[in-house]
């Protein structure tokens, strides 16, 4: 017990402690720290490393100076001694045989002796000295003197060898002053710092009695200063005793007072007076003269050979500085930066969160799993809870639910029995070391109100656009059925002789009962949009063929306003493509339509060009461009919005205003994009981009030409060049006829002349080859007459087929003009089943003009018993009649073995009604009112259908 408590004292004495230490900025001060101690490390090696280079400096040097100094004392010393074993050759009263002074040092063996007087010969002073004695002065170039007692005079013993006899006169009073006895017994050495010949006397008294001379030796400054001067020992100094500077490699004045510190005993250190002269000297007293001599070396001149030593220190000392700084400044901005911005982060996220938590606007808890008590909750969850507890079996029920599923969250909705409805949200993780459970709950019982509410709204909406469509599929199929028997009765009118003013008012009638039917077709698109019930049927088609079939519907309208009406297509057109082409005609129709109404003058020209290929699909462009009344910026702004009617016109009112509207969500249902470029009286241009997938042309054989030459001529130069490459793709050498220019005629040249209005003159009348007309009241089947064929202008390929029957003219006299045969006759028999007498009696001339035979009934039950007891190739049934409609009558048909096509007319044009007819069993189905070209088509194709599949039957 006491040792857990001093460790719980001990963890919160530390745990404060702990705290600033385990933060990114105390890491940071951990950092600083250790770069700093590296830098100091680094700074104590080189500073050991300086220390040791420069100890290295100095022993050398001191070497040098001790061996020097060596040198130099052996040198004084062997004079010194030179200078005392002379002194003890010197004999009072002796007599030997002497020489004259002049022939002293001449060759004398080295065992003869002679005796030299010394001074005035009643002294009886005389020195005798050996051939070596003479033969060593000799060597050393030494000079011998004496002097008298009291220094009254010299005497030279060296035969003249001095430069300058004379001995400088403070040396001699340097003998007359009286010495101690010390100094009486000794060599005494001296010399005068004034001297010009820098020399040096060694004298010694040649007696104990104060009377006695003195026997001296001079040594000349030249042979002192070989011998002191050692470049390697640095300068030197020679100080006599009263620290006068005697001889020096560079004497200065007061140059001893530098070396003041060291005069007093023999040492080797620093000295000088101020850090600028600090010089290092080895100092050594010399005998008992007292004198010194220095070698000494400035503290500058000692760091010059660790100059190399200091800078790559210096150097190196920055270098790491800065690899330090750069290191500690990288890890600080990769790790510490990061690691102080994520703890903040951090901080700040859970200071959010507990604010978030406390502020949302939903109850928040977290319930432990053990014990399913609430261990956080915010204040809301307070106030939920202190008014309606959530009662612990609930609780317990909710946490092992949500720890049984092992999902990462759920959510349900609990009804409470005052009939509250509360949203709960939980998931299980993790709070401070525990299993627990976060709840979040809130009172959806306005939100549940409000759903009921909306759900009812969209309920009554639903209901509401269901009746609209029934209404909408009910007044057209209402109007769409008288409005049949209305067109069926005009078209079949049209085939019967009438005169002038009859035709005029068929014609009438026959705009108004068009206008009327696009009007229902528009309104009933506009429904069918606005319910997302329009959708794509995607064939293959022509685009040539789909070009061609809307040129023809509107040239008459554009050529009985006097407007000239043609297309460029581009020649790298595909043949066949894939898309909803009844769409795309649907498009082209209003463009086309609206540039009639509302050009007076000039021309319309319809323009198809590929602007992009991605592997399969390609991007064209359908242009149509007319020379109108123009559109202005402003009205261009609303031209695509439902209603809209461009004013400024007297026609702009003869329409619903649902076209251009209609258009552009057409386009954008097939992924596509409609624009106008447009001005006032400039004329308007409407471009449908729209991408479409190429399919494999590879059972499609186009047409051949043969490689002779082709002429185009046409009143435009944009047709002739498009009319080129369409001669040229089909193999023909096809040229553009120019103003001026003269043509190549010969036998197989062919001229296509086209002319866009039929007032037009014959252009080229001097050709006389075969040429092929095109015109705009021409026919779509060549008619030959004479040598020129005729064709129509909105058909490329009965172009191609009148410039091969042209390329295979060789006179004008053979077979003459006619007409290609008409089409065969169907010759199908076909059962009408339809409970409208005037619909009945137009579909029985319909299907008479097609050339089949006809069996009328009025109903399913009827048309069923007919069909048992007669053979037919088709049934054409109503699918609303009486009794049995014709849904039912499918069914039944295909239940008693008919395996022939059966075909649903209905002016009921819901997308919905085709898929039911399919269910039901028919093969097509027609939306009324039938036109005679449509049900043509319908039945051509049921037949072809019926050809290719008789031999798989059979």
């Amino acid at each position: 017990m006491p040792v857990s408590l001093t460790g719980m004292r001990l963890k919160r004495f530390l745990q404060p402690l702990d705290s600033p230490f385990s933060t990114p900025k105390a890491a940071r001060k951990l950092l600083r720290l250790l770069a700093w101690t590296l830098m100091v490390f680094l700074l104590c090696a080189l500073s050991l490393f300086l220390n040791a280079t420069l100890n290295n400096e100095i022993s050398q040097l001191r070497r040098h100076m001790n061996g020097a100094m060596y040198e130099a004392q052996l040198y004084l010393y062997q004079r010194e001694s030179l200078l005392e074993n002379l002194n003890r050759g010197v004999m009072y009263g002796a007599r030997v045989p002497s020489k004259s002074l002049r022939h002293l040092y001449e060759p004398l063996p080295s065992h003869a002796y002679v005796s030299v007087p010394l001074g005035d010969p009643g002294r009886h002073w005389s020195l005798f000295l050996s051939g070596r004695d003479l033969q060593e002065l000799a060597d050393k170039q030494l000079g011998l003197l004496y002097v008298e007692p009291g220094a009254t005079a010299v005497t030279r013993l060296d035969g003249g060898l001095s430069f300058d006899p004379l001995v400088p006169e403070t040396v001699l009073e340097a003998l007359r002053q009286p010495g101690t006895e010390d100094e009486e017994q000794a060599v005494r050495w001296l010399a005068d710092p004034a001297d010009g010949h820098l020399r040096l006397y060694l004298f010694a008294r040649v007696s104990d009695h104060q009377d006695a001379g003195w026997l001296g030796l001079e040594l000349r400054g030249t042979d002192l200063m070989a011998s002191f001067n050692v470049p390697e020992a640095g300068s030197y100094l020679l100080l006599d005793q009263q620290h006068r500077a005697i001889l020096g490699s560079a004497p200065v004045p007061a140059m001893g007072e530098h070396f003041r510190q060291i005069w007093t005993q023999d040492s080797f250190a620093l000295s000088g007076g101020d850090p600028l002269h600090l010089h290092l000297a080895l100092l050594k007293h010399l005998g008992s003269s007292n004198w010194s001599l220095i070698y000494y070396v400035s503290l500058f001149d000692l760091l010059v050979p660790l100059w190399p030593q200091l800078g790559l220190s210096l150097l190196l000392c920055l270098i790491a500085a800065v690899t330090l700084w750069g290191v500690s400044r990288r890890i600080d901005r990769r790790l510490i930066d990061p690691a102080q911005q994520r703890l903040e982060a951090l901080v700040e996220s859970e200071r959010f969160s507990r604010t978030v938590i406390q502020t949302a606007p939903v109850a928040l808890c977290v319930l432990r799993r053990r014990d399913a008590e609430a261990v956080l909750k915010n204040h809301l969850a307070q106030c939920w809870l202190e008014e309606r507890e959530v009662p612990r079996r609930w609780a317990h029920a909710l946490v092992e639910k949500a720890f049984a599923n092992e999902q990462a969250g759920n959510s349900e909705e609990i009804e409470t029995a005052d009939g509250r409805h509360l949203y709960l949200s939980y998931a299980p993780t993790r709070y401070q070391g525990e299993d627990v459970l976060l709840c979040a709950f809130s009172d959806i019982s306005e939100c549940k109100q409000t759903e009921a509410a909306l759900a009812e709204a969209k309920r009554m909406a639903d209901a509401a656009n269901e009746a609209k469509t029934l209404f909408l599929a009910t007044m057209s199929h209402e109007i769409r059925t008288p409005l049949y028997g209305v067109l069926g009765t005009l078209e079949l009118l049209e085939r019967t002789s009438l005169d002038t003013q009859q035709a005029g008012y068929l014609q009438a009638i026959q705009r108004s009962s068009s206008a009327l039917l696009q009007l229902i077709s528009d309104v009933l698109d506009v429904s069918k949009i606005e319910a997302g019930q329009l959708g794509l049927d995607m064939v293959e088609f022509s685009p040539l063929e789909l070009l061609q079939d809307v040129l023809q519907s509107y040239a008459a309208a554009a050529r009985g306003k006097g407007l000239q009406i043609y297309a460029c297509c581009d020649p790298q057109l595909p043949l066949v493509l894939l898309g909803d082409a009844m769409r795309i005609r649907q498009i082209l129709y209003n463009l086309l339509s609206n540039a009639v109404k509302f050009t007076d003058s000039g021309r319309i020209v319809v323009r198809v060009r590929v602007v992009g290929r991605d592997g399969e699909r390609v991007t064209l462009d359908w242009q149509v461009a007319d020379t109108g009344i123009g559109i202005s910026i402003e009205e261009q702004r609303h031209l695509f919005d439902p209603f809209y009617q461009v004013g400024g016109h007297p026609l702009s009112t003869d329409g619903t205003g649902l076209g251009l509207s209609i258009c552009r969500r057409l386009s954008d249902l097939m992924n596509g994009c409609l624009r106008v470029v447009s001005d006032s009286g400039l004329g308007s241009s409407f471009t449908l981009t729209l991408p479409l997938q190429q399919v494999d042309t590879a059972s499609v054989i186009e047409p051949e030409l043969e490689g002779a030459l082709v002429w185009v001529h046409a009143p435009v130069r944009e047709l002739s060049e498009n009319l080129c490459g369409w001669l040229t793709r089909w193999g023909a050498r096809a040229q553009v006829v120019l103003p001026g220019s003269q043509l190549e005629i010969d036998a197989e040249a062919v001229l296509v002349d086209v002319r866009l209005d039929e007032q037009d003159a014959e252009p080229l009348p001097d050709w006389s080859g075969c040429r092929v007309v095109v015109s705009a009241n021409g026919h779509d089947q060549p008619r030959r007459h004479d040598c020129d064929w005729h064709v129509g202008l909105y058909s490329l390929a009965s172009l191609c087929q009148a410039v091969g029957l042209a390329q295979g003219c060789t006179s004008a006299d053979k077979s003459g003009g006619g007409i290609l045969p008409p089409p065969q006759a169907l010759g199908m028999r076909v059962l009408i089943v339809e409970d409208n007498p005037i619909n009945q009696l137009i579909l029985c001339d319909q299907l008479k003009e097609l050339g089949c035979s006809v069996k009328l009934a009025s109903d399913g039950l009827e048309a069923l018993a007919i069909w048992r007891s007669n053979a037919f190739d088709v049934v054409l049934t109503d699918l609303n009649m009486p009794r049995m409609n014709g849904y039912e009558l499918a069914s039944a048909l295909r239940r008693e073995g008919c395996r022939g096509p059966i075909i649903g007319a209905t002016a009921n044009a819901m997308p919905e009604e085709r898929e039911r007819c399919r269910e039901a069993g028919m093969s097509v189905c027609l939306i009324k009112p039938v036109d005679l070209h449509a049900l043509h088509s319908c039945l051509t194709t049921i037949q072809m259908e019926n050809q290719a599949c008789s031999p798989t039957e059979s």
